[in-house]
């Protein structure tokens, strides 16, 4: 650790807390009220714990739509099946095998039963729980090689007029008021606008923490433990810069509410003794394009950079085109494409398409009015209109073409399916976005979420999940199972939560 504080003084240990005003003692304290501490507190409390939730804000927090699980009763009823084993592995390989993947086949294996407990009490409440067929579940990307195989696995759990939540942006929102009343029907109380500032250490072991709020600083007792729930560092650009620079190129940074992933629960585990991870940060980059092809998420079209140079796959898989466009040369890229979208998008995805046909005329005269999309007569033109040399864009036309042709991508390995050749009048460019949605980084971790020091020692009484949960992320976010990130949220607050009120472990190594 001292080889951390040196150049990152935000890593050093702060002098000790002041006075204490009061001092209370429970059994479980969660520390925030994201989707991964709200769901770890309504198991908790659940298995009949005592259960306290600090989080600084006035609410709890969740933005967001799918949540991945395999196995569930959902995706049972659709006769989706996975093969969980192939699942492990391929997002275990996403990270180079850099990550913990005992952790990555507890998600695996366990999703579907923790999912399978909230769909149930989703329909208590009077939502609806479906996979998310419109963009995220698709139905026949499983068929296609590993290196771009995506499951079906993003579940959306909506309200109807039965529900007693209000209307809102984001469905996991809906996920978290379900589990947040729960939690407090089982008794569960959370304490908002209260910081947890330490953790207080007995030995090798965490056995409460000082917060404040504002009547001063407080002390709470844990008697089983302390879960951190506290999310990423997509808001601490101090903390990018030392572990994930590269993410500083991105357009935009999505992060709800703003300030909520400062990397507080990493700094109360390195200052309790824990250990950040090993693992390389994989941030969740999506190219964000609420266009009517949405070039890299929805579609995948030829992409140059400003060289007008194709660079990388093109396949519409999130991280792929955008961690390429991170380090292209001015940090900018374009997708082209020709007329002939419509069929170019059906040979692409001939479920999906049906949804997205329904006027796109119309919808791409508006993006081209807004300036989203550039079109042109020729690709002369249009090289003109988004700055990238003439000569060298046709060049790399005429090369693509030839691939489309013979349906062998020799360059990047795209499937012939969706190669869409750049031929007919006129041509459309849009410039390929690049959106951090989220930042996970956090502590060490063994296979039961426990969080570990240095030297691979567990610290007593101290847990992490969600985004401050390392290990189980590497180098690249995995869309091999769409929404994982909530997912793993959602699996691990449960599992850990009910674990640690019944005094077991969530078995991480499946024996």
């Amino acid at each position: 650790m001292s080889g951390l504080c040196a150049p990152y003084p935000w890593l050093t240990k702060p002098e000790d807390i002041g006075a204490i005003v009061s001092e209370e003692t429970c059994d479980i304290v969660v520390i925030g009220a994201g989707i991964a501490g709200c769901t770890a507190a309504e198991a908790a409390s659940g298995a009949g714990a005592s259960v306290i939730v600090c989080e600084k804000f006035a609410s709890s927090s969740a933005h967001g739509i799918d949540i991945g699980a395999v196995g569930t009763k959902v995706q049972k009823a659709m006769g989706v099946e996975i093969d969980k084993a192939l699942a492990a592995r391929l997002i275990y390989e996403w990270g180079q095998q850099q990550a913990n993947y005992w952790l990555i086949r507890t998600y695996v294996e366990k999703s579907g039963e923790v999912l399978d407990y909230y769909i149930d009490m989703a329909h208590r409440y009077g939502m609806e729980v479906t996979l998310n067929d419109e963009m995220t579940a698709r139905a026949d990307w499983d068929a296609l090689e590993d290196k771009f195989k995506q499951f079906q696995s993003a579940h959306i759990f909506d309200i109807t007029d039965k529900s007693p939540f209000q209307k809102g942006k984001w469905n996991a929102r809906y996920f978290v008021d379900m589990v947040v009343d729960s939690a407090k029907r089982q008794g569960a109380s959370f304490r908002f606008k209260t910081k947890a500032e330490r953790l207080v250490n007995e030995g090798n072991a965490v056995t409460g923490v000082i917060v404040s709020d504002a009547e001063g600083y407080k002390k709470i007792n844990a008697r089983k433990g302390v879960i951190l729930a506290t999310g990423g560092i997509t808001d601490n650009k101090q903390m990018i810069g030392r572990w994930c620079p590269a993410v500083l190129r991105c357009d935009k940074f999505e992060n709800f509410p703003v300030g909520s992933n400062n990397g507080d629960g990493l700094l109360l585990g390195v200052w309790a003794g824990a250990a950040v991870t090993r693992c390389n940060p994989a941030p969740i980059i999506h190219p964000v394009n609420f266009s009517s092809l949405g070039p890299g998420i929805s579609t995948s079209w030829l992409t140059v950079n400003r060289d007008g140079r194709r660079f990388s796959s093109e396949m519409a898989y999130e991280p792929i085109v955008t961690n390429a466009r991170l380090n292209a040369p001015g940090n900018v890229a374009y997708a082209i494409w020709d007329d002939d979208y419509k069929k170019h998008l059906v040979k692409q995805e001939p479920v999906k398409s049906k949804k997205l046909l329904g006027g796109l005329d119309d919808k791409m005269e508006r993006d081209i009015a807004s300036g989203d999309y550039v079109k042109a007569a020729t690709l002369a033109e249009l090289a003109e209109k988004i700055g990238v040399p003439a000569e060298t864009l046709q060049k790399t036309v005429d090369r693509y073409n030839g691939w489309c042709d013979s349906g062998i991508d020799a360059d990047f390995g795209v499937p012939a399916r969706f190669l869409s050749p750049v031929r007919k009048r006129p041509f459309y460019a849009s410039k390929m976005n690049a959106w951090l949605l989220s930042l996970p980084h956090g502590l060490h971790v063994d296979q039961n979420s426990q969080v570990l020091t240095e030297d691979d020692d567990p610290i007593g009484g101290l847990f992490a999940v969600g985004n401050v949960q390392g290990d189980f992320f590497a180098n690249s976010y995995p869309v091999t199972l769409p929404g994982s990130s909530h997912g793993r949220s959602i699996c691990f607050g449960h599992l850990v939560g009910r674990a640690l009120a019944e005094g077991t472990t969530i078995g991480g190594y499946g024996d």
